[in-house]
């Protein structure tokens, strides 16, 4: 099992606290190619009416184990929140879960075609190739707290000739209540050259076989693929001038996406961070970013700051190398924290 020991079958979607009974009988398993020899993933099964599994007095659930559903065309798992996930409140951050996606995203993969040598989850027949995002937009209406258990389903989409689509359902686990969604725009480039190839006819095949039909969109298709304005030439909010690590870099051989956005929060003003929870972000990426390579953190209001009496607010946000090549841009909407 990718995570996750107890053999429960799958949780019902939209259907509060459903399926956290233990299973009656051993599950059926699908072994993941190029896995270690215990890893195995559950096969969707109906849930066995039986008592639920907890620990320390319900205060701990056990996750259950990453699961295949809808015919095999979407896939599930489980997260815990750990402590060193959030902040001051207890509440797991937008970085937290910006990991959480691409850690499901990626087992995904493994669990369909297993583990390759290079790159985030590549199919068998790529030939260095590999996927790269150029947009992600994530919308929260909740944020998860220390000790939570967190479900994310993904499942994958065509989107145009060239690019590919993932999106994300983020619910409690537990409950089933919605907490948030996402969606993604994917190109492949060559791991060599760093350039826009085209992925190739067989492998597109074989790969959109494993998509739901007809395909699934996580948010109202308006409400994605929005522009976003120019960087205004003087920036107001001025963040870190900021160093990549070689820590940072990922499984593609650059900086992983979730630095960028960790990097832009600290231009946002400390009471905005302090006084609101950021709703959705929509970031555009431009160029790859490597270890040792300097970046300067860039803010701008889209709203005008001293109406903050229960108003959202955004910013539109920047990352840029010395030489002025743009990295990233983003749009960042923020609404009030419900008071206490």
């Amino acid at each position: 099992m990718i995570r996750g020991q107890n053999p429960r079958a799958p949780h019902e979607r939209g259907v509060p606290g459903a399926g956290r009974a233990a299973a009656a009988a051993p599950l059926r398993t699908r072994r993941c190619r190029a896995a270690p020899p215990t890893t195995t993933v559950a096969v969707e099964r109906p849930a066995a009416a039986s008592a639920p599994t907890c620990e320390v007095g319900g205060v701990l659930h056990t996750p259950h184990p990453s699961s295949f559903l809808n015919n095999n065309t979407s896939f599930a798992e489980e997260f815990r929140i750990r402590g060193n996930e959030c902040g001051a409140d207890q509440h797991a951050n937008i970085t937290t879960i910006a990991n959480l996606l691409q850690e499901v995203g990626g087992n995904h993969g493994v669990a369909l075609w297993g583990r390759a040598d290079s790159g985030f989850a590549s199919m068998p027949g790529m030939d260095h190739l590999i996927f790269v995002a150029t947009r992600i937009q994530l919308r929260m209406e909740a944020y998860p707290k220390w000790g939570d258990l967190v479900r994310l389903e993904t499942y994958f989409a065509e989107d145009g000739r060239l690019a590919t689509r993932r999106d994300w359902h983020i619910t409690d686990a537990i409950t089933g209540a919605y907490l948030g969604a996402a969606t993604s725009t994917w190109v492949t480039i060559n791991m060599d050259t760093r350039k826009l190839s085209k992925l190739p006819d067989s492998v597109r095949s074989r790969w959109l076989s494993l998509a739901p039909s007809p395909p699934r969109a996580v948010l109202p298709p308006e409400a994605t693929k929005r522009k976003l304005p120019d960087f205004p030439a003087d920036a107001a909010l001025t963040g870190p001038l900021v160093s990549a690590r070689r820590s940072d870099v990922d499984p593609n051989g650059h900086i992983n996406n979730v630095c960028y956005l960790s990097w832009a929060l600290e231009a946002v003003p400390q009471k905005v961070y302090e006084k609101y929870n950021l709703m959705e972000v929509e970031m555009d990426f431009k160029a790859e970013c490597h270890a040792g390579d300097t970046v300067q953190v860039l803010g701008h209001p889209l709203t005008d700051l001293s109406n903050g009496n229960g108003c959202a607010q955004q910013f539109l946000h920047a990352l840029r190398k010395p030489d002025g090549g743009e990295v990233w841009r983003a749009r960042t909407t923020w609404v009030p924290k419900a008071k206490k």
